[in-house]
C-alpha cells in the first residue's frame, strides 16, 4: 500500500507566474536573486527540483516537494506513453510527468502507479537527477 504523503513538509518558494498543484517545478533564474528564491512550472527537459504542494497566485508562494524519497501525488500524461510502475518521469512542456528512457533526461520521479491518461494523478517517488544509461 502506498502511503501519498509520505515525507518532508514543503518549502514555501516565491513565484512570479501561477503554479498550479501537483505538477513539476524548476528555478525561475529570471527571478531568483541572493535573497529570493522563486520557482515556475517546469518545461520539457527542465531541470527539475521538486513538485508543487498548492496552486498559487502570480506573485504569491507555492509550497515545493523537494526532498529524494517523498512519495507525493504528479500529475501524469500517460497519453503521450504509457506509464508503468518503476518508470523513470521528466517533466513535459506543461510540467507533467511523461516516462522517458533517453540517457541524459532529468528526471523528478519515479512512477508508483500506472497510467495511461492524459491528466492522472498518480503517486510517485521524488527522485531527482539525470538518466544515465
Amino acid at each position: 500500500m502506498t502511503h501519498i504523503g509520505r515525507g518532508n513538509a514543503p518549502v514555501g518558494l516565491s513565484t512570479a507566474a501561477i503554479v498550479t498543484k501537483h505538477l513539476f517545478v524548476t528555478l525561475d533564474a529570471s527571478e531568483c536573486s541572493a535573497v529570493l528564491t522563486a520557482v515556475e512550472i517546469a518545461g520539457a527537459g527542465a531541470l527539475i527540483i521538486g513538485i508543487s504542494a498548492d496552486t498559487s497566485i502570480a506573485g504569491g508562494t507555492v509550497g515545493v516537494y523537494m526532498q529524494d524519497g517523498d512519495i507525493r501525488t504528479l500529475t501524469v500524461d500517460g497519453n503521450a506513453g504509457a506509464i508503468a510502475v518503476g518508470d523513470r518521469l521528466k517533466s513535459d512542456a506543461a510540467g507533467k510527468g511523461v516516462k522517458t528512457t533517453t540517457d541524459t533526461n532529468e528526471i523528478g520521479a519515479i512512477a508508483l502507479a500506472a497510467s495511461t491518461g492524459a491528466t492522472d494523478k498518480i503517486p510517485v517517488m521524488i527522485t531527482k537527477g539525470t538518466l544515465a544509461g
